[in-house]
């Protein structure tokens, strides 16, 4: 197998971005590796990172968030320390802790453990530590510092790296900036964290972005914030799709079944409808207290 360093990008002397396949596309992901005079840190390391040869040698791997594929590569990085924001360590701990995170009914829980497991490689790491907002990683000539970014799970990050001698990068995590847009469709999720992520985010000024997935590396302040402007639109494009089912009184299951959030045909077999249900329900919840839409407890109808 070839070296993950072969599918890589410097972004300055310090940090490469490690692509995963086809630009880090779910269940893949892009990968960060960070090595400064005093030390080396790996954030969020992917599908990839666990097949490359040979395995990645870090002082340290930091998240962004806890979610599976996020971690996939974990189990084959030889490091010294792991940690992720305090508010989702409980889910990097445990699979059961995992598996309050994402908040599915109990008689999906097995076929999603085997999921994690399975694919990818997540049994749980009980001696990872937690980290608190504004944490930073001095690894000699360059800083890493996390930036609380919270909707898409509670303890999600962004990390901004400073280079002494090179460009400042910021890692965004699963603020992907594709066309799917925002996911807050987890018990550890809020829609209204979510948005204000969202406003934040144009005063983050750096010389590159990096995503998870799909986009990789933006290059550039001002393609970043017009991304992100199309990424945060969903929320309203799903919005209005909501309120359009809502012509009609509709029931919070029959919502579910037509959704909003994934196109026809690509649902998750597993987690699918409870990610329309919890994304659903905080739209619902909203509109309910702008007095957009009225509900007899059962039903739901546009005023």
């Amino acid at each position: 197998m070839a070296t993950i360093t072969s599918r890589g990008r410097a972004l300055g002397p310090c940090v490469t971005v490690l692509f995963g396949t086809d630009q880090g596309k779910y269940p893949d992901g892009n990968s960060v590796l960070v090595r400064g005079s005093a030390g080396s840190l790996l954030i969020d390391p992917s599908q990839s990172v666990h097949a490359a040869s040979p395995a990645l040698q870090v002082d340290q791997v930091v998240l962004t968030h806890a979610h599976e594929d996020h971690v996939a590569g974990l189990s084959a990085v030889q490091t010294g320390a792991i940690s992720v924001h305090v508010r989702d360590l409980a889910a990097l701990q445990s699979v059961a802790g995992l598996m309050a995170l994402y908040g599915l009914p109990a008689d999906r829980i097995p076929a999603m453990t085997e999921l994690v497991t399975e694919r990818f490689h997540y049994f749980g790491w009980p001696s990872a530590t937690g980290f608190d907002d504004g944490a930073s990683w001095d690894l000699g000539g360059v800083v890493v510092r996390a930036i609380s970014s919270p909707g898409h799970t509670g303890g999600h990050c962004l990390f901004a790296i400073d280079q002494a001698d090179g460009p400042t990068v910021v890692v965004t995590g699963d603020i992907d900036l594709s066309s799917f847009g925002p996911y807050y469709g987890d018990a550890g999720s809020s829609l209204e964290e979510f948005e204000a992520t969202l406003r934040m985010l144009p005063k983050i000024v750096a010389d590159h972005y990096v995503t998870f997935h799909h986009k990789g590396v933006v290059d550039g302040h001002d393609a970043f914030v017009a991304a992100v402007s199309v990424f945060g639109e969903a929320i309203n494009r799903r919005e209005g799709a909501l309120l359009g089912l809502l012509a009609q009184r509709r029931t919070l299951e029959q919502l579910v079944e037509i959704g909003i959030v994934y196109r026809p045909g690509t649902r998750p077999a597993v987690f699918g409808d409870s990610v329309e249900q919890r994304s659903i329900r905080q739209h619902l919840d909203r509109l309910l207290l702008n007095d957009a839409i009225v509900t007899d407890g059962s039903e739901y109808w546009r005023l």
